[in-house]
Order: C-alpha cells, then sequence, then structure tokens
C-alpha cells in the first residue's frame, strides 16, 4: 500500500498542477511527469506539496487527534472516528460507572478495525498515507533539484527547493513518529522497504530533515529570488499572511523540533536536560508576528473548503466537548465569542454518554474565531505557530521554578487572543497552580491546532484509571440530561498507534523490524 500510497500522490499532485489557474501547464487532461522538468517543474512539485493530502489531513486525521484530546467529540463511525474517542467507562457523580453501548476500549477497536477489509473505517490508514505521500513528493524534490538546470541563481534557488523539501520531510517523519508505534525510513521516492524502525528513530529522522533544511534556509542571502520562487510554491489562496522568511522558516523548524520533544515523553519521565533544550530551541522558535506556513479554506479546491476541520464543526460533524467547555475560565471572551448554547444532546447516535453537549461553535464570519465555511477566513498550521512556542516555553520555565517568567508568557498568548482575563503573573501563584494555567491554556489557547491528544497522552490522561490516568473532575451529560460536574472518565487509550495493514499486508516487516502492533 505504500507504493500505492506513493503513486497516487504523484497523480494527486499532477492532476493539481495540471489544473491549477496558477499555472500553465500542456497538455492538462494528460498529465505526466514530463510537466516537473526543469525550474518551471520544480516549482510545480513544489505547489503540489499542497495537494497531495487532498484535504485527508486536515480534516480526518487532525479530528482523530482532537477527539483523542477530548477538545472535540465525534460519535459517527466514519474513518474509524467512533472508536477513536470511546473511553473505557465514565463514573458519574453519585459513584454509577456507565459503560459504552458497544464494544470495548478503545485500544481494542481500533485494532479490530486495521484491515484493509475495512476500507475507510480504519483509522490507523489515514494519517499513515497522507505523510507517506508528503514524503514521496519531499524526496522526488531532493532528487529532482540535483538534476535541474535555473535559469538564473542556481545556487540560492536550489537551497530554497532543499530548505522547502526537508522541511516537509521533517514534517511528516515528525507526524508518523509522534503517533505511529514503528514507521518506514525511505530516501527514495517510489520505493519502500520492509525495515521498520521504532518511533524514537522516525523522530530522529524528523529532526535530522530538520537541521537539514535550517542548513538549507541558512544559505539563501537573496531574499528576492528565495521569496519569487516560494510565492511560486505555496498557492496564494495559502498566502494570505504572506511568505515565511528563511528566518521564520527556521523558527518554525526549532517549534517544531521543540515540539517533537515535548509530546513524545510523558510529562513525569522529563529531565531538567528535557527542558533545558525545550529553552533552547523556543528561544529561537516563533514569536508573535511571525509568519508560519498554513492551509486555509479555499474555493480553488474543495477539500480545503468542506474537508476542513473549520467548517466540519460548524455542519455537524463535530461537536464541541464539554470537557473543553470547562477549560475555559469564567470571563475569557473566547468561550463567549466562540460558543453558543443549543438544545442540550444527550448520548448522541445511541454510542455512550460521552456524546453529548450543550453548546454550538459560532462563525468567524459571525465574530468567532475558528470556524468558518467562507474562504480564506479559517486557517489551520501547517507546523507550528507563535503561540504554541511561547506555552511551550512558558512549561519548561514553569517546570524549571522559573515560574512567573512562564505565567508571564500565557498572559502574553491570552492578551493577544483577546480573552480579556486578568493577568496570572505577579499574583504569587504556587507551582501547581502555575501549571494548571498552563494545562488549561494549552487547551483553549490552541484549540482545532491538531494537538490535544500529544498533551492528554504526555499529562497521563489517556492511561488507565488503574494507573493513574483518567480525568477526575470531568463534565459530562447523563443519559437523562442532567450535566454531571465530577465525573471520572477511564479514557484507557493507546498511546501510539499499530502499523496500518494497509501497509504491512503489501509490504510484511522483516526480521528485526521494530513491534509494529503494540496492542
Amino acid at each position: 500500500m505504500f507504493r500505492n500510497n506513493i503513486l497516487f500522490g504523484i497523480l494527486a499532485l499532477l492532476l493539481f498542477v495540471s489544473c491549477s489557474e496558477e499555472l500553465d501547464v500542456k497538455n492538462p487532461n494528460e498529465p505526466t511527469l514530463d510537466v516537473l522538468e526543469g525550474e518551471e517543474g520544480l516549482t510545480r512539485l513544489m505547489l503540489g506539496m499542497y495537494n497531495v493530502e487532498d484535504g485527508g489531513y486536515v480534516w480526518i486525521a487532525q479530528a482523530h487527534h482532537e477527539c483523542m484530546g477530548d477538545a472535540l467529540y465525534i460519535p459517527w463511525g466514519n474513518f474509524g472516528w467512533r472508536w477513536a474517542n470511546q473511553p473505557t467507562s465514565i463514573t458519574l457523580d453519585n459513584g454509577t460507572e456507565v459503560t459504552p453501548p458497544q464494544g470495548g476500549p478503545q485500544g481494542d477497536m481500533l485494532s479490530s478495525f486495521n484491515a484493509r477489509a475495512q476500507g475507510d473505517n480504519n483509522a490507523f490508514n489515514w494519517e499513515w498515507t497522507y505523510m507517506y505521500r508528503f514524503l514521496n513528493i519531499a524526496n522526488l524534490l531532493l532528487e529532482r533539484v540535483e538534476s535541474t538546470t535555473f535559469d538564473d541563481e542556481g545556487e540560492q534557488k536550489a537551497a530554497t527547493v532543499k530548505g522547502f523539501a526537508n522541511y516537509f520531510k521533517g514534517f511528516a517523519y515528525s507526524r508518523l513518529g509522534s503517533l505511529y508505534s514503528a514507521a518506514l525510513l525511505t530516501d527514495e521516492s517510489g520505493k519502500s522497504n520492509p525495515n521498520y524502525v521504532d518511533n524514537q528513530a522516525v523522530l530522529a529522522a524528523a529532526n535530522a530533515a530538520l537541521d537539514l533544511a535550517i542548513a538549507e534556509f541558512s544559505k539563501v542571502n537573496n531574499t528576492a529570488v528565495y521569496e519569487a520562487l516560494m510565492s511560486r510554491a505555496i498557492p496564494s489562496f495559502m498566502a494570505v499572511a504572506g511568505i515565511p522568511s528563511t528566518e521564520q522558516m527556521i523558527k518554525d523548524i526549532n517549534s517544531l523540533k521543540a515540539r517533537n520533544l515535548l509530546v513524545n515523553k510523558k510529562v513525569k519521565d522529563m529531565t531538567t536536560a528535557d527542558w533545558n533544550e525545550i529553552l533552547n530551541l523556543t528561544a529561537n522558535g516563533l514569536q508573535n508576528g511571525d509568519i508560519n506556513l498554513e492551509w486555509r479554506t479555499a474555493n480553488e479546491n474543495s477539500n480545503f473548503l468542506t474537508g476542513f476541520n473549520p467548517y466540519r464543526v460548524l455542519v455537524g460533524w463535530h461537536f464541541i466537548s464539554p470537557r473543553l467547555v470547562q477549560d475555559f475560565k469564567d470571563g475569557d471572551a473566547r468561550f463567549t465569542r466562540n460558543f453558543k448554547t443549543r438544545a442540550t444532546i444527550v448520548n448522541q447516535a445511541g454510542r455512550g454518554i460521552q456524546y453529548g453537549t450543550n453548546y454550538d461553535f459560532i462563525s468567524i464570519e459571525t465574530g468567532g474565531d475558528y470556524a468558518s465555511t467562507l474562504e480564506g477566513l479559517a486557517k489551520l498550521p501547517v507546523g507550528c505557530t507563535w503561540e504554541e512556542n511561547v506555552l511551550m516555553r512558558a512549561e519548561a520555565l514553569i517546570m524549571t521554578d522559573r515560574i512567573d517568567e512562564g505565567l508571564a508568557l500565557i498572559d502574553e498568548v491570552r492578551t493577544a487572543q483577546n480573552s480579556g482575563l486578568d493577568a496570572v503573573s505577579g499574583t504569587g501563584l504556587s507551582k501547581d497552580a502555575a501549571y494548571e494555567e498552563l494545562r488549561r491554556e494549552r487547551r483553549v489557547g490552541l484549540l482545532l491546532r491538531g494537538l490535544p491528544f500529544y498533551d492528554a497522552r504526555r499529562w497521563g490522561v489517556t492511561d488507565p484509571v488503574s494507573e493513574g490516568g483518567g480525568r477526575t473532575g470531568a463534565w459530562v451529560f447523563d443519559a437523562q440530561g442532567n450535566l454531571n460536574t465530577n465525573a471520572t472518565f477511564n479514557y484507557n487509550y493507546l498511546d501510539y498507534w499499530g502499523v496500518p495493514e494497509n501497509e504491512t499486508d503489501f509490504n510484511p516487516a522483516a526480521p528485526g523490524s521494530a513491534d509494529i502492533n503494540p496492542r
């Protein structure tokens, strides 16, 4: 299936670059690899990176992260969602234990659907598919740039292409290593191998590719050449905020490296050296005012309009979780701007009481911040944002006992997002209280960024209650529609997913490979 994903990805980008109004491509009804020759073809290949994922990552894959982190809930069976956010049990305020009406623990259910015969219902296959398409195009770019004769400024253009390709290669490995127990490393387009390595090796490969991207972007000193090439490599409807400079791309990379470290260790296992590394990376990461690569709602490609989480939260596909609602502080203007009351839903689709809410999203066009069905208004980052970088830094400061410095950064994010909340720095909060401010702010300030599951995992929330995990004091509607405010959720979720059988059926693991099925 890996080979099939590669071929599908190439065909998808060929169709995209052939049909794009921003490009003049010969013979658009019969696209071939010939359109990728020379400098012009190389820019088409870069542009194709924005269609390789075809909307699936920024909707289907990221929706898994949002619902497993219990920021959103999704009761529907499509794409394996309803099993992805099924806790093992919920204990209500009165001590009554409620178990799912169908199926067992999340890990068992997701693993049972890990089969090619399940088609779209195999949750494991989605992010894997799209990340390997990104990787294949990145590898193809790196191969083609070596044989490309540029019209002028060849060294500057080649460095730009290599930086761009290695950025996406590092991004793809980062996502794979942060979700799957094992994956494949490949440096050749169109080729696979059976040597599965564990997620730590994948993350190491991610950081190595990101370091190569930094090295290439650091070679670029002709801003005009860089901006001209990048403006052709990024669709105009995805560059509303502008083209990130080489310095901003390097900052984004440092932020992504910090994330790779932070989200792949339990907080209890983080060392002082780890926190100091987070501080070093975030000191050179994205800051307020920096531009980052992003996806936006776009009429030019319907997958980036209807197949987009900021669209789907408005049209009955995804719903705000009461466990996210309770994380907003009283008086937070971000809540009143973005959510409105609705008739309470209880036990939606008969699939369990975790599927229930009494709030809906408010769209950007009517005053909200996150959600829209209109072109150009909603956005999602490709890599990181300045808010994520600053909050990672805030967490490291708090955990190294520089509590008030960390709280000041939380205040910075809240002020920038017009929360209307009083400052928490300078108020004498304890370390535990400061960390609770950090926890809530990551939940609220980074909503729809594809991060909630990473956080729930590293905080131990998704661990079994019997092992000290779960969430206490949780809000949930019982079967009668009563809001419980002191419930206990025993999520008991997989920390890392197995390799999809869509891959292993065609590419069995070689002897000595890492464990490809952790459950």
